[in-house]
């Protein structure tokens, strides 16, 4: 029979048996624990430059050599869940760091983890493989660039993680069907939705943020996006471990309900440079009687980037809506201690792991 989809099984672990080095990354194996649903391909393929030779003298080409290996631009689609267990590897290696050492917040099993943008992130890279049922599939290096958060079909939210990586291989040594079968995967029904979603945002200077600082909202886009180089060495096929090659892109984009005086409000803002903060914050099911599977997101100062309120015809509503970027700050505004990232990012959960550790 043909190959389809439920046949298939994708894990993920942070590449630990090795160094990105002159060659090829050494694979790191994975196993229980490592497992991950997508919602669609990964766009892993291998792709090997040809050349031609075209030279003078001959009326047709007749010789083709294989060049340099296309790096990996994977997307990693997902259903963005509360199992802290298994997506804060992801935030992770998004981010760059490990977080905070994991803070027991109730007497039973509550956890938060936190995770800030790091300012270095060599050698912080994953194993990804893929069961394709004809082959293992193993990207041995590869370095996530960033994610983006969206609302997609039903108020399911997806979460879409980036990642660059050397090579496609089908003959690993390290990963094979044996790894592939000691995967296991997040407990379904933790998924987050567009109902768990409230954003608040206020002026930077303002008090603490609060239930009145809710917006009302209809779609949403939260981007972190890390510029990674692509560059090739003599005397190897694949590329060297990309390393940072710009500065991060922090990115909400938020549509409005309704053209009132609140989503008026940044019109001005935009107009005079008017800074604010900001917070997005997903609230689960129950962990235990004080304590619920959370996520929460942070942005100490958020410049309003562009206010479009366009007047539909045919007497439609006007829908207004802002792009706010993300800024870091020299001081955390009143009721964000100690953030002065542009983003923030707090799991609660279960976890007591600090995937880097």
């Amino acid at each position: 029979m043909g190959v389809h989809a439920r046949q298939t099984k994708v894990g993920i672990n942070i590449a630990t048996s090795g160094s990105w080095g002159l060659g090829a990354a050494v694979a790191t194996a994975v196993g229980a624990g490592d497992g991950h649903y997508v919602r669609d391909d990964l766009n892993v393929q291998l792709q090997v430059n040809r050349s031609r030779d075209d030279s003078a003298g001959q009326n047709f080409i007749g010789s083709v050599q294989t060049a340099t290996i296309k790096a990996i631009e994977a997307a990693i689609p997902m259903y963005l869940h509360y199992n802290d267990t298994f997506q804060n590897v992801l935030w992770a290696l998004a981010l760059g760091t490990g977080g905070t050492a994991p803070n027991r917040i109730a007497v039973t099993t509550a956890y938060t983890n936190t995770f800030e943008p790091a300012t270095n992130k060599t050698g912080r890279y994953a194993t990804i493989v893929r069961d394709k049922v004809q082959y293992v599939s193993e990207v041995s290096g590869a370095k996530f660039s960033g994610f983006e958060i969206t609302v997609g079909e039903n108020g399911r939210m997806h979460v879409d993680w980036k990642a660059l990586g050397n090579t496609e291989i089908s003959t690993s040594t390290i990963n094979t069907s044996t790894q592939i079968n000691a995967l296991t995967f997040p407990t379904l029904g933790l998924r987050a939705f567009f109902d768990d979603c409230t954003i608040r945002l206020n002026v930077q200077s303002a008090g603490a943020l609060g239930g009145s600082d809710a917006m009302k909202f209809t779609a949403m886009k939260v981007t972190f996006a890390q510029p990674l180089d692509t560059k090739w060495v003599g005397g190897q096929l694949t590329i060297v471990e990309p390393e940072e090659n710009g500065f991060p892109d922090v990115t909400i984009e938020l549509t409005f309900a309704r053209f009132d005086a609140t989503s008026l409000a940044f019109f001005g803002a935009h107009r005079d440079g008017t800074l604010y903060k900001g917070d997005i914050t997903f609230t689960g099911a129950a962990i235990d009687a004080t304590s619920f599977y959370g996520l929460l997101l942070q942005f100490p100062n958020l410049d309003v980037d562009m206010d479009e309120s366009k007047v539909p015809g045919g007497g439609n509503q006007v829908e207004p809506k802002i792009r706010l970027k993300a800024l870091s700050t020299t001081a955390a505004p009143t009721g964000m201690s100690g953030v002065t990232l542009p983003i923030r990012v707090t799991t609660t959960g279960t976890s007591s792991a600090n995937p880097f550790a």
